[in-house]
């Protein structure tokens, strides 16, 4: 991850060690006061005040170590999650294909057994896609009358009476 600052792309690891370094020099500042007041025996107030400097900065600095460690801890958790997501992703794909090869042969099998021609068998392919008569005849650059005369006989060879009992028919056994 990189931070932004003002224009100024900075490390996110890099980021967390200038922000160690900088509460550990005002640790070493406020210990280094704190010696120096009591050798020279000034007024016990700084001194306390100094103290507090110190302690809240080295609780600041524990809780930096323990939220970048669990932070850390986090991130790995994050990567294993996601490689085991792109192998089961990938898995699953591979299934995809393999069943989309299947139906797919099975439904050229069924428009043979049928006996659909060839270019019945394409308009039925259309019409299991879900493209209404005008689009295919469009694609196929035939009028839309043709298209509905093959697509009645194609409902006569299956047995169905439309579209819709036409495209339930493959569907029915995969719900």
């Amino acid at each position: 991850m990189r931070l932004n600052i003002e224009g100024v792309m900075i490390d996110a690891g890099k980021w967390d060690l200038i922000t160690r370094l900088f509460f550990v020099l005002i640790l070493i500042t406020s210990i280094t006061d704190i010696v120096t007041s009591l050798w020279l025996e000034i007024d016990s107030l700084h001194i306390v005040q100094e103290f507090v400097v110190c302690v809240l900065t080295l609780s600041l600095l524990l809780m930096l170590f323990l939220n970048s460690r669990a932070h850390a801890t986090r991130n790995r958790q994050l990567r294993k999650e996601l490689d085991e997501a792109k192998i089961y992703s990938a898995q699953a794909s591979k299934e995809l294909i393999s069943a989309k090869r299947i139906f797919g042969e099975e439904i050229s099998n069924q428009f043979s057994s049928w006996g659909l021609t060839n270019s019945e068998s394409d308009i039925a392919l259309f019409t299991l896609k879900g493209f209404s008569a005008k689009e295919i005849a469009d694609f196929r650059n035939v009028s839309e009358k043709t298209v509905r005369n093959q697509l009645t006989s194609i409902y006569k060879k299956s047995a169905t009476t439309s579209n819709v009992s036409f495209i339930a028919w493959f569907m029915e056994d995969l719900l």
